[in-house]
């Protein structure tokens, strides 16, 4: 096989641009050698910064390995691991890198296989950085005032968070239909998408009225009906509904759930014991009101 002196030129430049790509990876990681922490120095940070900056321009996807940053704000790193597989994306946000354990001179395995996770730069903002506000403050002065020109694969890595916080939200939404589910529970929900993104979200809602057990509500009014007769006369009135959900064994679960006509009395919050339940709950001040009303008092 022949090739002409062109075709030989072209190969030879692509060549030296992946030797000197990979040059160029390799003193990058020698230059950081860091291993950021909440002592890390604001300097120490820019320089780490700085070097994730030009892996990124080199059209390195996921330049950020998570063992270097993980202790800005996790105290363990299987929390860390958990959050990331939990709320990003695989091979859109981060990627995981499986090692084997190393062999010793006489053929024996020493410790563990290990997977590293490497993190595209904008995982590293939302998961990492926007939740220490000096660091982020730092990752500000390195990132965003080159943002257009030195990483023009961010916008392209950051669809698969656009993505996933579309579709949480959306489940939010549809869940708390379904369910009926108050708003402090569906605060609760949202909490657990925006904060690993670093959004910000109310500290609380605001109290409709003082919310209690029906079991403690019916002891208070001295009725002698027991919460399970008081649960099928609200479910014949249709105040209150059954719904039935599959178990982890394979079986059913029933659960009970305020309906709509029923929440001028009370509301739904994701049952604490069971968050794939909700747990009426009655307002004290319209109690014997609902008593009156189902006529059971």
């Amino acid at each position: 096989m022949s090739w002409s002196r062109n075709t030989h030129g072209v190969l030879l430049v692509r060549l030296r641009q992946h030797v000197a790509q990979f040059f160029l990876c390799l003193k990058l990681q020698v230059m950081t050698n860091l291993i950021l922490s909440k002592e890390s120095s604001e300097s120490e940070i820019k320089r780490y910064f700085n070097v994730v900056l030009e892996l990124s321009k080199s059209d390195n996807e996921f330049p950020v390995n998570l063992d270097e940053v993980w202790p800005l704000v996790y105290e363990r790193r299987d929390s860390a691991v958990k959050a990331l597989i939990r709320d990003f994306i695989e091979k859109e946000d981060y990627q995981p890198l499986r090692r084997k354990a190393e062999r010793s001179s006489d053929g024996k395995f020493i410790g563990a296989d290990k997977v590293d996770y490497y993190l595209s730069v904008p995982c590293l903002e939302y998961f990492i950085v926007k939740k220490v506000r000096p660091v982020f403050e730092v990752y500000r002065q390195v990132f965003h005032k080159t943002a257009n020109n030195s990483l023009p694969t961010s916008r392209k890595r950051s669809t698969g968070l656009t993505t996933k916080v579309k579709a949480s939200l959306m489940w939010i939404e549809g869940v708390s239909r379904y369910l009926n589910l108050n708003d402090a529970s569906k605060l609760g929900l949202l909490k657990q998408v925006a904060e690993p993104l670093g959004l910000p979200t109310p500290d609380y809602t605001p109290s409709k009225g003082i919310l209690k057990s029906a079991s403690a509500l019916l002891k208070e009014n001295g009725s002698s009906m027991s919460a399970q007769q008081f649960n099928a006369k609200l479910i014949e009135k249709g105040y209150l509904k059954e719904i039935t959900r599959l178990s982890s064994k394979g079986g059913t679960k029933k659960f009970k759930s305020i309906t709509d006509k029923g929440t001028s009395f009370g509301e739904n919050q994701v049952n604490p014991n069971n968050p794939k339940e909700t747990q009426p709950l009655y307002y004290e001040d319209k109690f014997a009101e609902l008593l009156q009303i189902i006529k059971i008092a």
